[in-house]
């Protein structure tokens, strides 16, 4: 953001002059003294540690450590697919589930034919989202549908479980969620959500006396066939819940809609690796200093640095237009999301901006922290190998956090 609502700090320096037989010694650096309290926060880490801070608008190195170290990011890739949703998807976009019918006429109050409901990958579709499409459909006066009600995932691939299995020693299914284009009060208890939505708005028109003739079958929707009503969760809503909550479910759901939208239906895994690393090397990160197989951060075969994080988020803090709703779908020190529990009662609350990232042995930390001089700085803190409490290493880096907030250039 390019104004930021901050109190204003009073800060009284005391200069103290020193005269030697050579002359004045200068006041110490101000950059110097952050690296140095950096360097004093890191220096018993016992993992490996890759970190690098710059500021937004004047892009000058402020501190770094281990640039160049490869790490794995855990789910601060969650950036990474929301960046490039921004750029192949745009601040407008909804994500839409439909309602359409083969039938050409329905002012009779009847459908003589079928209800298909299509999903494009809403990840966020619950029961009063079908209650609501239910809703719509009484209100044109149906009160008959003579087929079925089908539903159609084709949006999106059947590949439900994403990369799980796919790679030894990697993160196992039970940990995947479960995608489709058609998800239900995000796919808990259960399988198939696609026939249990269906089956849902079928109870729900039930209930409003439409009556029903068919069944409840998957299918594909004809081209012609003629939308009846709709429900959606905007671009916002989807990317602020992902962020915030770091949800896997909408991460890996919003990768694959990306791909169906830059290429073509069905949208896949591959498709979004595909799109990420054409959105990536377009601003600057040199194809083979990064993987990302997948936009949740679940997979440990992610591999990172520090530049490509620090290019993502300069590019993100440039885009005018869309950067207020990149840098408040962030969770914010102390108030919301993964943050709401850190660096309460210091200078960071309030003032960091970020996407935490937790696997095992991995922790990582990369957004926006506002300084005293109220300028913006961008951060990336990873941390890979510490063991199995991720405790120590988060207070290191709230610790780093508040430096950067307590950081002044005066």
């Amino acid at each position: 953001m390019k104004t930021f609502k901050k109190a204003i700090y009073l800060t009284v320096f005391i200069f103290s002059a020193v005269t030697l037989s050579a002359g004045n010694v200068p006041a110490r650096d101000k950059t110097e003294e952050l690296a140095a309290s950096i360097d004093q926060i890191i220096s018993n880490v016992n993992c490996s540690v890759s970190l690098q801070i710059v500021s937004a608008d004047k892009y000058d190195l402020l501190y770094e450590y281990n640039p160049e170290l490869k790490m794995i990011p855990a789910s601060i890739t969650k950036l990474i697919t929301a960046a490039v949703a921004f750029e192949e998807l745009g601040v407008s976009y909804d994500f839409k589930t439909v309602l359409y019918t083969d039938d050409s006429d329905i002012k009779d109050g009847v459908i003589d034919g079928n209800l298909y409901l299509k999903g494009y990958g809403d990840p966020d579709l619950g029961s009063s989202d079908i209650s609501e499409l239910a809703k719509q459909l009484s209100e044109k006066s149906i009160r008959e549908i003579t087929g079925n009600i089908i539903y159609d995932e084709s949006f999106l691939d059947d590949d439900h479980y994403g990369l799980a299995n796919s790679f030894r020693n990697d993160t196992k299914q039970n940990y995947w969620p479960y995608v489709s284009a058609i998800n239900f009060n995000k796919n808990g208890g259960g399988y198939d959500p696609a026939s249990t939505a269906a089956t849902y708005l079928l109870d729900e028109l039930t209930a409003l006396n439409v009556k029903v003739n068919g069944i409840v079958i998957a299918g594909n929707t004809p081209e012609k066939a003629k939308e009846v009503g709709d429900v959606f969760h905007t671009f916002y809503e989807v990317i602020a819940h992902m962020n915030k909550e770091s949800d896997n479910h909408s991460a890996i759901t919003v990768f694959k809609v990306v791909g169906a939208k830059r290429y073509s239906p069905p949208g896949t895994i591959e498709k979004g690796e595909d799109a990420v690393v054409n959105f990536l090397t377009s601003i600057g990160n040199p194809r083979n200093f990064f993987e990302i197989v997948e936009g949740s951060g679940l997979s440990r075969y992610n591999s990172v640095n520090s530049d490509l994080y620090v290019r993502l988020l300069k590019y993100m803090y440039d885009e005018e237009k869309t950067f207020d709703y990149f840098y408040s779908s962030l969770a914010i020190a102390g108030i919301d999301g993964t943050l709401k529990n850190r660096m309460i009662g210091t200078e960071a609350e309030k003032n960091v901006h970020a996407k935490t990232g937790t696997l095992n042995s991995v922790s990582s930390l990369a957004g926006y922290a506002v300084s005293r001089d109220n300028e913006l700085l961008i951060f990336y803190i990873s941390m890979n190998g510490f063991g199995s409490s991720a405790n120590g290493v988060r207070a290191k880096q709230d610790l780093i956090c508040e430096t950067l907030c307590q950081f002044t250039r005066k």
